[in-house]
């Protein structure tokens, strides 16, 4: 009896262990104080950190870090209020380096103002936001990503329809506002550090020669979610070197686990069969090279 337990015992921790090999490692995310520009409060400034870090939460990218919430940030916090540190950045940096941080997120609001107007005999209120967005890597202290995000009548960003919603109050028309920045960052995440891995070769689903369904090896441990679009990228050698280029398009129908999902092909679809029949004719090693790609992409406007 005592013998198959200690067998049992064995196998569960060789089963968690295999659990905890499978599991997705996300970089972690320091994410600083926001400033703000003449004329912004404070907590205006704060709801719309607050609401930039809701959206990288969300996309279970990253493993994120509030710069309230980590008492040895708070004791850098403590060491920046000297006067000789505050231009100290590399004591900083490695500072945030030995937490185990591999970006800092830093963000400014420039704009968060209300503005009223009449309609039917009414005071209606929007909010004109503009905020930008910068990821620094902490390993090579440079700039990897940024974005200004303009939700204003002559602003470029934002989404569609929606700068200039009329709300019956001034906190609702901010909270209208700070509710644009849920697709800002997802979008800004697609552009700037898309998902990309393999379509799964095999189980996929032809008609006419055009290939219909396919899995790809991403799931809800990347944050992929249903309707999710991505460029399938197939490859082509040239002078020895593997290249890929965009073949078509397809999107989400169903996450079927932590790493694999079902797509919808929506563009592209004979050539993406095309691409999979050359890559079935290719050896073993050949396909380890020469893996059909998929990479994440922002979903058309008028999605199909």
């Amino acid at each position: 009896m005592l013998k198959r337990i200690i067998t049992i015992m064995a196998l569960l921790c060789v089963a968690v262990i295999a659990v905890k090999a499978q599991e997705v490692k996300k970089p972690r995310m320091y994410v600083e104080y926001f400033t703000e520009a003449d004329g912004v409060e404070e907590a205006n400034s704060d709801k719309v950190r607050q609401a930039v870090m809701a959206a990288l939460n969300k996309t279970k990218r990253f493993e994120l870090v509030d710069q309230d919430a980590e008492y040895s940030m708070k004791k850098e916090e403590e060491r920046r209020t000297d006067e000789k540190a505050m231009s100290d950045e590399k004591s900083r940096t490695q500072t945030i380096t030995a937490a185990g941080h591999d970006y800092i997120l830093g963000g400014n609001v420039l704009a968060c103002s209300v503005k009223s107007e009449q309609k039917d005999g009414k005071t209606m209120y929007s909010c004109v936001l503009n905020y930008s967005v910068t990821v620094t890597e902490v390993a090579t202290s440079t700039t990897v990503a940024s974005a200004t995000f303009d939700h204003s009548p002559s602003g470029i960003g934002g989404t569609v329809g929606k700068l200039l919603d009329l709300s019956d109050s001034k906190d609702k028309a901010i909270a209208s506002a700070v509710n644009m920045i849920a697709s800002d960052i997802e979008n800004f995440l697609i552009k700037e550090f898309p998902l990309e891995s393999t379509i799964v070769p095999m189980d996929y689903e032809v008609k006419k020669d055009k290939l219909v369904k396919c899995y790809i090896n991403l799931g809800s441990d990347h944050g992929v979610k249903k309707g999710d679009y991505f460029s399938v990228l197939a490859p082509s050698v040239r002078a020895g070197r593997t290249t890929y280029s965009e073949i078509g398009k397809m999107k989400v129908e169903e996450v079927v686990d932590g790493t694999m999902s079902q797509c919808k092909v929506v563009q592209g679809d004979k050539k993406i069969f095309t691409a999979m029949e050359a890559f079935q004719a290719l050896d073993e090693a050949a396909q380890k090279q020469q893996p059909l790609k998929v990479k994440a992409t922002i979903a058309p406007l008028f999605s199909l």
